[in-house]
């Protein structure tokens, strides 16, 4: 509590002769309330800056990056995309290949990690549909038999060009590392 040794028309002061409360003096509270408001516009437009500053700098480097995962078997989809999620990325996955290309969103994916052997659209043909509406996106194929689908693909796809491959099974870890070496060089040529 704030002992008031001494009252006077300019206010109360305490024993050090400090002013404590100011009292009648209209130009007093003014000047308080002044200061105190350009010190608070002050710490405002302070903390906005360094806020916006941050959230740039996190927006840039901790933007998390969004992952399309097309696989037909339910288990593969349920363990990849938790495994992708704890390693820190968006991951939407889907175990029917045209209800992925119907709900899918062009130039909002950094990935598209696609299953080949699918029913209704197999892998490359989902593929082909993806990059008439967004030519830039990745797209790595996941399969057990690469040699022969590589053949498969040439034969019947060969406008899709080169296509990378990630063969079954795969362990945790090691899909972690391909997706983090793909999102990187691709934010580096992209970015």
């Amino acid at each position: 509590m704030i002992d008031l040794d001494a009252k006077t028309p300019r206010g109360c002061y305490n024993n050090k002769s400090k002013l404590i409360l100011g009292f009648l003096d209209p130009k007093y509270y003014d000047e308080i309330i002044t200061k105190l408001n350009l010190q608070a516009r002050e710490e405002y437009e302070h903390n906005k800056n360094q806020k916006t500053q941050e959230g740039l700098l996190l927006h840039n480097q901790k933007k998390k990056r969004r992952i399309l995962l097309v696989d037909d078997e339910i288990d593969i989809c349920i363990v990849y995309q938790i495994v992708l999620q704890d390693a820190g990325y968006e991951c939407v996955s889907y175990t029917d290949s045209l209800k992925a290309l119907q709900e899918f969103k062009p130039n909002y994916y950094d990935l598209i990690l696609l299953d080949i052997k699918m029913p209704i659209l197999n892998g490359f043909e989902l593929c082909k549909k993806i990059r008439e509406v967004d030519k830039t996106i990745h797209i790595i194929f996941i399969t057990a038999s690469e040699a022969f689908y590589e053949k498969f693909r040439t034969q019947h796809f060969p406008d899709l060009g080169k296509i990378n491959y990630i063969q079954k099974p795969i362990g945790n870890q090691e899909l972690v590392q391909i997706v983090n070496t793909i999102i990187v060089a691709n934010s580096i040529t992209v970015g």
